[in-house]
């Protein structure tokens, strides 16, 4: 027993420096602090766990040492911040350098004909390789840039690190293959397979939640400009209603008797005209705050260059398979095509909402002055770049974007002809509509 003390000793200090090594690479070393009870146990598991896998991996040398470092990037993982692709970069940085810290040392007692004993640390020597490998890698880390070596390597995908798992299973898979299968070999290789499978599970998961992730930060910068917008023109909507506002009120105090003040009165009556009614913005109450956002921003776009733009929403509460931003893309893609393909003066209708009678929970309908609705024409406009215009750069994969949502979610389109009640039946101008449920 006494002949281990060496050997334990000498674990302690390389387990712990390449503890300290890891955890410095993670730059957490202040939030380990904080927890130093789990911050203790995981030491202690790793220790233990490393010195029972030296101990008897004689014959699996290669399976033991990727155990040990899957474990370690396991125990990282729990107790940083890190993703598990950034753990398997911290363990392996951390470990070639303590090694390349040590190798060093063995390079230079083997330059002098110092005699090393092969067998492990029960020499003076083995000993003071592992304490002045530990003592060395002090300076490394202080003196050269190995964390910013180290966190260049942050964005490394999660393919690389499953293919890594994938090694790890094949070398022990090919362990048994190529070795007599034992009970003392099987059992240490079929509980490596199984934690490196347990390992490639989380790196999956971590993936798909990192991919959720990085799709909601692309929506935000995405949609945040239309958030922007309305804001920008409802500020500039309240500047125009204070000042109508205030006009009125010192109207009163211009004129001194009822007459003039009547007269003035109805000479501002485009005060009315100018004012919007509420029912003009019914569809800010749409529980789909983008798709309010986005339709605001709509309805502004069509009065700037002439146009009318109704809206109607007939349920503010919908469900769909689709996400927030899927359906304000179909929306988007809908009211643009009405906008561009509609003339000053034009009228746009957009009904939209959930209806009881359909299985698809969510549907718009976008009705603006166009052609016959012919079974060719509806054939050519979802073609891929289908477009009327004669510069074709950007045009021409709205319907086509439209059509994929569609076919992804087994919704339907429909398109047709129409004539709105509310323009005269003297006029009698035929209307082409899109309607989407999904």
């Amino acid at each position: 027993m006494a002949a281990l003390i060496p050997y334990f000793i000498s674990n302690i200090f390389q387990i712990g420096a390449y503890a300290f090594c890891i955890a410095y690479l993670s730059d957490e070393i202040a939030e380990l602090k904080k927890h130093p009870l789990t911050t203790g146990i995981s030491f202690i598991v790793m220790y233990f766990t490393s010195i029972i896998i030296q101990r008897y991996d004689n014959d699996w040398v290669a399976i033991g040492l990727s155990l040990i470092l899957s474990l370690y990037c396991l125990l990282l993982y729990l107790n940083t911040s890190k993703t598990l692709s950034q753990c398997f970069n911290i363990v392996i940085c951390g470990y070639l350098i303590e090694t390349l810290c040590q190798c060093i040392f063995i390079l230079l007692f083997t330059i002098l004909h110092v005699p090393l004993d092969a067998n492990g640390y029960n020499d003076p020597i083995s000993l003071s390789i592992v304490f002045l490998g530990a003592l060395l890698l002090i300076p490394v880390l202080y003196f050269l840039p190995v964390r910013k070596w180290v966190q260049s390597l942050a964005n490394i995908s999660y393919s690389t690190s499953l293919i890594v798992v994938l090694v790890m299973i094949i070398i022990s898979v090919m362990s048994l293959k190529y070795n007599d299968v034992s009970l003392g070999l099987l059992l240490p290789t079929v509980t490596s397979i199984a934690f490196f499978f347990f390992l490639g599970v989380l790196i999956i998961m971590q993936s798909l939640s990192d991919q959720r992730r990085k799709q909601a930060i692309r929506d935000y910068e995405t949609y945040m400009p239309i958030l922007n917008d309305m804001i920008q023109n409802i500020h500039k909507q309240q500047h125009l209603y204070n000042n109508q506002i205030a006009s009125l009120v010192h109207l009163a105090d211009s004129y001194h008797d009822y007459d003039s003040l009547s007269h003035a009165l109805k000479s501002y009556s485009n005060f009315e005209e100018n004012i919007i009614d509420n029912e003009s913005y019914s569809f800010l109450h749409i529980e789909n705050k983008l798709l309010a956002s986005l339709l605001y921003c709509k309805f502004h776009e069509a009065a700037s260059s002439g146009k009318n733009l109704i809206v109607t929403v007939d349920d503010y509460h919908y469900e769909s398979p689709c996400t927030d931003t899927e359906i304000v893309d179909i929306v988007g893609i809908l009211i643009d095509n009405a906008l561009e393909a509609s003339a000053e003066n034009d009228t746009i209708y957009v009904t939209l909402g959930k209806r009881s009678d359909s299985g698809n929970p969510f549907f718009i309908n976008v009705a603006n002055p166009g052609p016959l609705a012919t079974p060719s024409f509806v054939h050519d406009i979802f073609a891929t770049r289908y477009t009327t215009k004669r510069n074709q750069v950007g045009h021409g994969l709205g319907l086509d974007l439209l059509k994929t949502f569609v076919d992804t979610y087994n919704g339907s389109i429909t398109v047709g002809n129409t004539y709105p009640d509310e323009i005269s039946s003297s006029v009698h101008e035929q209307y082409i509509f899109f309607e989407v449920e999904i």
